[in-house]
């Protein structure tokens, strides 16, 4: 080192001068400098670890990260983070003459870095006065030196420029003392290795306590899933406007917790169908990876199943998809119904029973007449009640009734009843009325899909009373007021499309299979008779074909809070690509 050069040259020096001068004392001096300068490059290699490992410790703090597991060393602990870093943590009491480097909350709920020098704390500050951030975009990790005048120097750039630390009284800080000893007074420093001055780890309770420069932080290891964490999930594929080939559906279930592991999140995707096929995803780590998910901005680590308890990727047979889906006919009872409404009725008993045999799904029910109000309404329940509902009919329609006589409770059919009065009249047919109606007022299960089936031989009439207009379900409308949880809308009607001067615009009336199109549903034509198979519906696929995405709940992801969620589609062969961003999905508690 140039400072030990120094005393050497010296030494040449005085030798030089006189042969018989004792050279002893000077030497011992000279060896002990040695051994103390050796042991501060020691020491600095400890700081700067320790300094690398409280910024990750702030990570954790505000929840950019979390600790994924625990290991203890022989002289502390190696913590190992979501992100894939790790952190070395040593028990031990930094040198009292060291500038104690530590952490603080400001008023605006940041961590800043500080100095402490002689008791005192202070922020630490770049060369503009602002405070040096932990984490962030603007995030500065400090690194110490000392420098060959024995003075302690900090860099603020990655070490590419280095400044003296100053005291409060702006004169730098000594970190070896002016006969050779390393206190700034000269007398004899207590040299130790590390700011973190007891780190215990209780593997009973996933706990890890660090006492940093005198404060005590406790923090809770989060043990692995096995879902991949978000440090693999990489970045995917860029999916321009003109890349992509279809369509996804602009609806996704809730986000929530998933009931095999309060850790693991998920969310159900309905089945997607492009090029006429039914889509296979792979998740994260998979050879053949081909969707990727982004939860407000941060990429997640995920893992792709068709149901909760399928273990094979085999479509073959009647596919068992166990993802939630909660289905709700909204059905046409005008005048011009009547004849079709028992029709409609069976093909929806039959439908209903064959979707049950295979899947997690449940049923309701909104007639609307051509008066424009609600008619009929069964809430979210089995397929059997759903049956014994649309069976149970006075007259010639099968919905022209609140459930008389059915297995409901009689509390939730005059509750449904009451709800019906206020969406009043609209003086014609509209589907929009009853969809509403069951979104605002239908009991539909957390974490599941929602897919609405409209039955009718009109166009939709809102009568100018924008609550009800097809352009409710229009993403960039301004009456848009639907989300991207709230449901997919298939439409099966006997109208006339080639006959423009039926639905114009809201003020009037409407084309109903638009309803469809917003939401990226289908819509079915079919007589006026409506003989209609609904397995012909795309319905049946996108239930059955549905997936679960899991992912980890990591401390940016809070229950009641709502998250943007970008879906990015792209096969190796890149013959299929999409991306889709559904905006303001709720994580809920329970899936």
């Amino acid at each position: 080192m140039k400072l030990k050069s120094f005393f050497l040259w010296s030494l040449m020096i005085i030798g030089a001068v006189s042969c018989k001068y004792d050279d002893g004392e000077l030497w011992n001096k000279v060896n002990d400098l040695d051994g103390r300068l050796t042991n501060i490059e020691s020491q600095l290699t400890q700081m700067n670890t320790d300094i690398t490992s409280m910024g990750a410790i702030v990570n954790v703090l505000e929840g950019n990260v979390y600790i994924t597991s625990v290991t203890e060393t022989e002289n502390g602990y190696t913590i190992e983070f979501s992100d894939g870093k790790t952190a070395t943590i040593t028990n031990g009491t930094a040198g009292k003459d060291a500038p104690v480097i530590g952490f603080d909350k400001d008023t605006d709920g940041k961590y800043y870095w500080t100095q402490t020098i002689d008791g005192q704390q202070n922020w630490l500050t770049d060369e503009n006065g602002n405070k040096i951030p932990v984490t962030g975009n603007d995030a500065v990790t400090p690194q110490l030196k000392v420098s060959t005048t024995g003075y302690w120097m900090i860099s603020y750039d990655n070490g590419l420029t280095f400044a003296e630390v100053l005291d409060e009284n702006g004169n730098p800080v000594k970190a070896v003392g002016e006969d050779g000893q390393d206190g700034s007074d000269g007398s004899a420093g207590t040299n130790g290795d590390s700011w973190f001055d007891n780190v215990t780890y209780d593997p009973s309770t996933g706990i890890l306590t660090l006492i940093i420069n005198g404060e005590t932080i406790q923090l809770t290891v989060v043990e692995p899933t096995g879902i991949p964490t978000d440090a693999q999930a990489g970045l995917p594929p860029t999916v321009n406007d003109g890349d992509v080939t279809f369509n996804m559906p602009t609806s996704i279930s809730a986000l929530a917790v998933d009931p095999s592991n309060p850790k693991i999140g998920r969310f159900n995707l309905a089945g997607i169908q492009a090029n006429g096929e039914w889509l296979e995803l792979f998740g994260t780590g998979e050879a053949n990876q081909n969707v990727w998910v982004e939860i407000n901005g941060i990429q997640k680590g995920i893992k792709v199943i068709n149901g909760e308890e399928v273990v094979t990727r085999s479509r073959a047979g009647l596919p068992v998809a166990k993802a939630k889906a909660d289905v709700v006919f909204l059905v046409d009872n005008s005048g011009s119904m009547n004849e079709e409404a028992n029709k409609v009725a069976e093909e929806i008993i039959r439908y209903s029973q064959k979707l049950n045999q295979n899947m997690d799904v449940k049923f309701g029910c909104v007639g609307f007449s051509e008066g424009g109000y609600i008619n009929g309404a069964l809430n979210i329940t089995d397929a059997n009640t759903l049956s014994e509902y649309l069976n149970c009919f006075t007259g010639t329609s099968r919905t022209k009734h609140y459930g008389e006589s059915m297995a409901n409770p009689p509390a939730d059919r005059n509750d449904l009843e009451t709800k019906a009065q206020p969406y009043g009249r609209t003086g014609g047919e509209c589907g929009g009325m009853a969809l509403h109606y069951a979104d605002e007022n239908f009991t539909f299960r957390e974490g599941s899909n929602r897919f609405y089936v409209l039955f009718t031989d009109e166009p939709n009439q809102p009568r100018s009373n924008a609550p009800w207009s097809v352009l409710t379900v229009k993403q960039d409308s301004e009456h848009y007021n639907w989300d991207a949880s709230k449901g997919v809308i298939y439409t099966v009607w006997s109208g006339n499309p080639n006959d423009p001067s039926n639905y114009q615009n809201w003020l009037y009336s409407e084309d109903p299979t638009l309803f469809s199109n917003y939401t990226g549903g289908i819509s079915f034509e079919t007589t006026g008779s409506f003989n209609v198979n609904l397995d012909d519906l795309p319905l049946t696929g996108a239930i059955t074909q549905s997936f679960i995405i899991q992912f980890n709940i990591t401390p940016d992801l809070t229950i009641g809070g709502t998250y943007d969620v970008t879906i990015t589609i792209c096969y190796p062969d890149g013959t299929i690509k999409s991306k889709y961003t559904y905006k303001g999905i709720q994580f809920v508690a329970a899936a």
